[in-house]
């Protein structure tokens, strides 16, 4: 193996986790920084779980690991293209990158039903787009077992391995996380603190996520690559030009 990158991957796949509980608003207070341009924050930083990703994979002199991470850069770059696209049409509404004025703006109609054009195809878009970067089922194709023994991790045990995993299911936390600031409302909602709110939202997230995976079979890589280039990228530019055009006029 290539010492170097081999150890490197586990310790970059979770540097995007950490910052992006940075710019995270989980009630009015409960916030580490408000930071103006704080979306693109995560999203760039989030770009770095695909170099860990290749360096896990080439690092480990192994095959079927480099393979699975291939297919796994190829599925992260489709699907990061639909879930931005999804988001700028919130940023449009909200007239700002801020996660705390997004949520903000919302505190008298949420996005997903919003004016001038309610984001529920946004909304979908970003999810669908969401569960494909965390590699859930049905996208779960980098550690499709049958296939490549165990994606680009095959040769990580211990607690690098552990690393991937932990980076893997916070990271769906993350994205249910993004969906409630930008669309369900953030930490807005009644008699209950916002902290509670906005848990139950993200969670109720996360719980779909994990029921998803015991109800959708896996798709074939084609279909998978197929699906974000010909369905949620058009469909999401689409959404994107109507929600312009309308805040336009």
């Amino acid at each position: 193996m290539d010492k170097p990158t081999y150890y490197l991957a586990p310790i970059l796949v979770f540097v995007p986790v950490l910052i992006s509980f940075i710019v995270i608003p989980f009630d009015g207070f409960l916030q580490a920084k408000d930071i103006n341009v704080g979306i693109l924050v995560i999203l760039a930083f989030s770009s770095l779980s695909v170099f860990s990703i290749l360096l896990a994979g080439w690092g480990s002199n192994n095959k079927y690991s480099l393979i699975g991470a291939v297919r796994s850069v190829a599925q992260n770059v489709a699907y990061e293209i639909p879930l931005m696209l999804a988001l700028m049409p919130v940023v449009f509404m909200a007239n700002s990158f801020s996660l705390r004025d997004i949520v903000e703006a919302q505190k008298g109609l949420w996005f997903v039903f919003g004016l001038p054009w309610p984001q529920f195809f946004a909304f979908l878009i970003y999810f669908i787009a969401g569960v494909a970067e965390t590699n859930r089922t049905p996208f779960d194709l980098p550690e499709a077992e049958s296939e490549l023994v165990a994606g680009y991790h095959t040769e990580y045990s211990g607690m690098r391995f552990a690393l991937f995993q932990f980076a893997e299911y916070t990271n769906i936390f993350i994205i249910s996380a993004v969906a409630t600031t930008f669309f369900l409302g953030g930490y807005n909602g009644p008699i209950l603190p916002g902290i509670v709110w906005f848990l139950i939202k993200s969670y109720f997230l996360v719980f779909v996520i994990m029921w998803f995976r015991w109800t959708f079979p896996r798709v074939r890589f084609d279909q998978l690559l197929n699906f974000s280039w010909k369905v949620l990228i058009p469909v999401a530019l689409l959404n994107l030009i109507i929600t312009g055009g309308l805040l336009k006029l």
